[in-house]
Formats: structure tokens, sequence, C-alpha cells
């Protein structure tokens, strides 16, 4: 690594931004703070290399692309889920940024060090800010300055407690408001005030320490070819581990023939339709209304198996490397039915039960699942050491796709549409949707008007008894209508009389579009 031509330009610029943490974000709503920190952050990376005569490596330069596309997602999406990845995401992302600022490339990461590439940065930007502060700051000087002033100024004080003290008591007995004052300091009541800026204080610190050693290492990171000890382990030991052709060949080909029947099974009966209904034990709804989650694990270990294998197996001829990749494009294909027929069962359990949260997230992340295979299966036959970069873009790709969709908007959407086809709607499930489905629950609340079939509410208790639903206490159902406007009436107070949300650092779009459509059901409807 180079060493830093300016350190003391380093830790201004982290403790600003350290600073910018507690203004941004300290007791507030993410909203638009997201975007401005990532904002700053890549104006102090970029003004550190600048004065460090460092360029930044172009080609990885595109992750700035996701990063801004995620950050502004924090003023877009109120989603709680959405938020929590958005926020982890452009962390992620800085990581990446800090790693390739200088050098390397992006698509030549593998598994291992993709995956932990964050916490090794955060590792390093932790540890390298102490010995920067020892290289920039004279330790000797300043333990001087503190024994020549320091220590007469401590003596000072204690000598000086017994006379403020009594002139304290003399002054307060001179002036009535003056004795306030002093019973109120006495009585201590600024402490949780001063703890709370002691700790505000401790988060600024924290947050510049790490900031500092991430952008150092920004600047100073410029081995092509810097491999993490995790990878030259994980490295050694696929070299020594007892895993060779045969065995590899034989794991596969039972694996093969196991996915080859259940396969048949998906044919035969859960893709043929409803003429295959009469199976012994089994309806056709019962049958394909469960397993989908199963089916997207043995997808996702199917994967992991074919990687493993790939890392860890040794192949001696291009006979035996055309053979293992034969084996295990049958597998991925074999694993693509099963993602079809998981398809297939989720398609029908939503048609019967309507969308949640997880099961919109289980269908795009099946889709990117399929789209990962595929790449897998193109890589393996042509450039396997691409397999990863492909996999960054796929996570980064599922993310998006959420982002982009508005699950909570698109779940109260495709659950009205439902209603309107069946009569039947979730309505408790809907209330606990975020500020993002705002616009379609007062779709959903004139929709349900007049209808007076009793539904339960939410935050209702109960038990199954004599194959019925025992409410544990009274007035435990409602209309749709009614769950709806109570709802809606109660998010329009909570917001009104907590404007924490309004602040310019939690800016955020659909908590505005949220509160201009509540605002107008409720006078619409006083």
């Amino acid at each position: 690594m180079t060493t830093i031509k300016h350190p003391q330009k380093i830790f201004l610029a982290a403790l600003a931004l350290g600073w910018s943490v507690d203004w941004l974000f300290y007791g507030k709503q993410v909203g638009a703070s997201l975007l401005l920190f990532a904002l700053a952050v890549l104006a102090a990376l970029w003004r550190i290399g600048r004065s460090e005569a460092i360029r930044p490596a172009r080609r990885n330069l595109w992750l700035v692309a996701p990063l801004l596309f995620f950050a502004g997602m924090g003023m877009v999406r109120a989603n709680g889920f959405l938020t929590t990845m958005n926020v982890l995401a452009v962390l992620a992302i800085l990581s990446y940024l800090a790693f390739f600022y200088a050098a390397g490339r992006v698509e030549r990461l593998g598994m291992a060090g993709a995956l932990t590439l964050p916490v090794r940065v955060g590792a390093h930007s932790m540890a390298i800010t102490a010995p920067l502060v020892a290289t920039s700051v004279d330790v000797k000087t300043v333990q001087a300055h503190g024994r020549r002033s320091l220590f007469p100024i401590l003596r000072g004080g204690l000598l000086a407690l017994p006379v403020l003290f009594v002139f304290t008591l003399l002054l307060a007995s001179a002036d009535l408001v003056f004795a306030d004052y002093v019973e109120e300091a006495l009585n201590l009541a600024f402490l949780p005030d001063l703890f709370e800026t002691i700790w505000r204080g401790i988060l600024i610190v924290l947050a510049a320490w790490a900031l500092a050693g991430g952008l150092a290492y920004a600047v100073r990171r410029r081995d092509e070819d810097d491999e993490s000890v995790l990878e030259a382990g994980l490295a050694r030991l696929a070299r020594t581990l007892p895993v060779g052709f045969i065995e590899t060949v034989t794991i596969l080909g039972l694996v093969d023939l196991l996915f080859l029947a259940f396969t048949a099974v998906q044919f035969a009966y859960l893709f043929g339709g409803r003429t295959y209904a009469a199976l012994e034990n089994y309806s056709y709804a019962s049958y394909a209304r469960r397993g989908f989650f199963e089916l997207v694990v043995v997808a996702v270990l199917s994967l992991s198996l074919s990687l493993s294998l790939n890392w860890i197996a040794r192949r001696e001829s291009k006979r035996q490397i055309k053979w293992f990749n034969l084996l295990s494009s049958l597998m991925i294909g074999f694993v693509g039915v099963m993602l079809a027929s998981a398809w297939q069962r989720m398609r029908l359990y939503e048609a019967a039960f309507g969308y949640t949260e997880l099961r919109l997230t289980v269908y795009v992340f099946m889709a990117w699942l399929a789209v990962l295979l595929g790449w897998f299966v193109l890589t393996l036959w042509t450039r396997p050491y691409r397999f990863t970069i492909g996999f960054i873009l796929a996570a980064m790709g599922f993310l998006a796709t959420l982002n982009l969709i508005n699950p909570d908007a698109f779940i109260a959407q495709q659950n009205l549409a439902r209603y309107q086809r069946t009569n039947d709607l979730d309505a408790a499930y809907l209330t606990r949707l975020s500020d993002d489905a705002v616009p379609q629950l007062a779709l959903a609340l004139n929709a349900a008007r007049g209808d007076e079939q009793l539904v339960p509410v939410p935050a209702c208790a109960g038990y199954w008894r004599d194959s019925e639903w025992i409410y544990e206490y009274e007035d435990c159902q409602a209309t749709p209508h009614q769950i709806l406007w109570d709802e809606m009436d109660g998010r329009y107070q909570s917001m009104t009389d907590n404007p924490g949300w309004r602040r310019w650092q939690s800016f955020h779009l659909s908590r505005q579009r949220a509160y201009g459509a509540l605002r107008l059901e409720i006078f619409r409807n006083p």
C-alpha cells in the first residue's frame, strides 16, 4: 500500500462526514438523508483522491450508478424491508468502491471475496485509522503539553471547589432567580440531555474513525491481486481436499437421478393440470399449494452444490471437464423445472389467498435465481471466473426490481382487484402495509363501502376450538370498510401529531403522497 501524503485532510473530511451522520440520521427517519450521505462520501473520496494524486479506476466507476439508485430509493420507498435493504446495499457498494477505487477489477472477484468484502473493508477501515493517527500526530509533544498545562488546570479546579461553594451559597441567598437556577442545576435535570450529547459525540467519533480508515484504505490500496487471507486459505483447502473426478461424478449423477424422478412427477401431475387431480389421497389444490418454499431452497442448495464441486473437484483432462460440465448443466436444467413448479404453485396459492410481501418477494427472487442459473451454465462452459460478477449483478437486479415494483402498492392493487372478483379481502393485512400503499388503500376504502361482511380486525388474539376460531376479546370483527377507515384515520392522526417526518433530512416522496391522500380522504369523509 502507498503512504498517505495529507492525513490531516482525511481527518477533516472524516470528521465532517461523522458529523453529517449525526445531522442526517440521528433521531430521523430515512429519506433524502441517505442520498445526501452517499453524495457526501463520493465527494470526499474524489477530493481526497485528488489531493493524494490518485486517479480512480474508470473500469470500476459503474458502481456509482447502483449506489445512487439505491440511495435515491431511500426517499422513494417507505416499505421497511426495502428501506433496510437499500441502506445495506448503499453500505455494501461504498465498501466495494473503497476497495476498487484505485486498483483492481470487480469482475475478477471470487465468490468468497465478493461475500466477505464489506466485512474486510470494514475491518481494514477500523484498523488503519490508529496508525494513521500515530504518523500524523506527535504523541510525545501532546503528552508534554498535557503534563505542562492539563495537570495544573486540574489542580486549580480542585482548589477552587470550596471557594466556588461558598460564593454560590452567598449569591443564591442574594438573588431568588439565581437560586432557582442553582437548585435546577443541583437537581441534575440537565443530565439526560448531557448523556444524550455525550452519546451522540461518541457516535460521531466512531463514524469519523471508520470513515477516515475507509478513505485512507481507498487511496492506499494499489495491489491488483490483493487476495484476502480467507480466499488464500480456501484455495489451499481446495487443493488438499480428497475429492476426485469419480466422487464428483457419483454425487452429480445420483442427484441428477433424484431430480429426474421429481421432474417426472411434476410433468405427470402439476403441469398436467386437473386431469391428474385424482391421484390417491391428494386433491389438486392441496397438492399444488404447498412446497414452493422448499423447492426454492432446493434450487439455492443445488446451485451452491455445483459451485462447491466446481471449486474442489479435481479434473485432469478435457474429457473430465466436459463430463463435469454436462452433469452440472443437467442438474441445473432439472432445477429450472423445479423453479417452474415452484412458480406454478405460488401462482395457485396467490390466486387462492392473495398477495403478501413474502410471496411477492419469492416471485422476484425466483425470477432472478433463474437468470443466475442460466448465467452459471453459460460461464461454466466458457469462463467460470466470470460467475461472481453475474452473482453481484443479479443481487443488485433483485433489489432494484423490488424497488421498481413498489411491493406494498402492488400488493394492495392486486388484492383490491382480487376483491372485486371474489368479494374476499384481507383488510387486516392491508393495514400493515407501509405508506407506499396509502393511495391504493384509499381506493380499497371506497370499493369496500357497503360491504357488510364481518372479518377479523388487526391485533385481535384468539385460538382454534372445535374447528372454530374463538376470539379472546369482544368487538374483534368489523367490516372491511371500517377496518380500512380506522387504519387511515389513525395513520393520518399519527402523521399530524408527530411531524418528525417533515424534516428536510427525512424528506420522502411516498410519505408526502400518503399524507396528501390521507388528508383528502379524511376531509372527504369526516
